[in-house]
């Protein structure tokens, strides 16, 4: 073979190797690729209308809706199911054999399709009101109508922290917490019970107190400040797992102060020690302080969804992260989602942190308002 030929053949090899370079890496990026909804539509028909609908509104309601998502979601989405961020046997292997330009004109055509139309439906927020007032009736007997105690030593529960009242009732249920008379009381009363009843005292607020017999508000209020630290400003707590003081019955106050300083009841952040003056100057204050309910009657969904709107729904309108859009959404996925969060059975510490401190009534509050808004 003569030199000519000898690099006539490296010149060959090298443009045939640049041509397989070139073609391994023809792999576009999702952002360059504009979507080709006809393309997307038949990708859809043959792979994602079985669960998800031609019109992205899923065949059952546990199956998200996909249409008017936001493409650049969808398209994440669905990244994480082929590179494994998503754990789906059936979603990781349809998405193993596409192309970038697959996933793109996916996203975009399910992006396309009109929102479905969602009807606001209160009727399951007011069953489980009304049926928390039936629950919270075994209760009234000792802590007085709505939760509102009249008798001295007796704890109001309205307006309280629902999680606490879940929580606290639960462990008076179980005994740990002692007191036999409620433990046999509580005896028989499921989960959702309790979470109905403390839902619907933490509706409840209860009126002004008169001062107490005992104690001064004022010097009170100078010693709350440490208080304040767990128990919010002026005994309206922002931890869900951290009870109210406002408006509670003042002999109550003394008697838990104290069970507090004698280690009858655990408190780790109660380690200052107070004298009986002290203590009774604290339950002078709380006591006379406003009470509130912790949620509303109707477990306003809307209100509950201000914190969730910060990423699912910005006022700009511009999602700064790949979040999805909730607007519209199943309201069965949303339940079913939100406590897979809480029970972190899905990856997202922030969804993680989000989601502890909702009770399945807030959930169920949430998916409502959330399934009924236009996308």
């Amino acid at each position: 073979m003569s030199a000519n030929e000898v690099f006539m053949k490296h010149i060959l090899l090298g443009v045939v190797m640049l041509t397989l370079l070139a073609a391994c890496g023809s792999e576009s990026d999702p952002a360059e690729l504009v979507a080709d909804l006809v393309a997307g539509k038949a990708i859809a028909e043959a792979d994602c209308a079985d669960c998800h609908g031609m019109d992205g509104h899923g065949a059952s309601t546990d199956i998200p809706y996909l249409a008017a998502q936001s493409e650049q979601y969808l398209v994440e989405a669905m990244h994480a199911y082929r590179d494994g961020g998503r754990l789906h046997p059936a979603l990781q292997d349809m998405t193993a054999r596409m192309s970038e330009a697959d996933i793109v004109n996916i996203a975009g055509y399910y992006a396309s399709q009109p929102a479905l139309e969602n009807v606001s439906n209160q009727q399951n927020n007011e069953a489980a009101y009304t049926e928390g007032a039936a629950v919270a009736a075994i209760c009234e007997t000792c802590h007085g109508e709505k939760g509102i105690s009249t008798e001295a030593g007796m704890p109001s529960l309205a307006g309280q922290q629902p999680i606490y009242l879940m929580t606290s009732t639960q462990e008076y249920q179980t005994g740990s917490r002692g007191h036999e008379g409620t433990q046999d009381m509580l005896e028989g009363l499921e989960s959702v019970d309790i979470e109905k009843m403390a839902m619907y005292f933490a509706a409840q607020s209860a009126p002004a107190r008169e001062p107490a017999p005992f104690g001064d508000a004022v010097a009170g209020e100078a010693t709350a400040a440490d208080c304040g630290k767990c128990h919010g400003a002026r005994g309206i707590s922002n931890d869900p797992m951290v009870p109210n003081l406002a408006g509670q019955d003042p002999v109550y106050l003394v008697s838990a102060i104290k069970a507090y300083q004698v280690k009858e009841r655990d408190c780790e952040a109660l380690t200052t020690p107070r004298t009986d003056e002290q203590v009774e100057n604290l339950a002078a204050f709380y006591s006379i302080q406003k009470s509130v309910a912790s949620v509303h009657d109707e477990l306003s969904g809307k209100e509950m969804a201000v914190k969730c709107d910060r990423c699912h729904n910005p006022t700009s309108h511009e999602r700064k992260l790949s979040v999805p859009s909730l607007n519209g959404q199943s309201h069965d996925y949303l339940v079913k989602a939100m406590k897979e969060y809480r029970q972190e059975d899905r990856d997202n510490s922030m969804m993680h942190k989000m989601s502890t401190r909702y009770n399945d009534e807030m959930i169920e509050a949430l998916a409502t308002y959330y399934a009924a808004q236009k996308n």
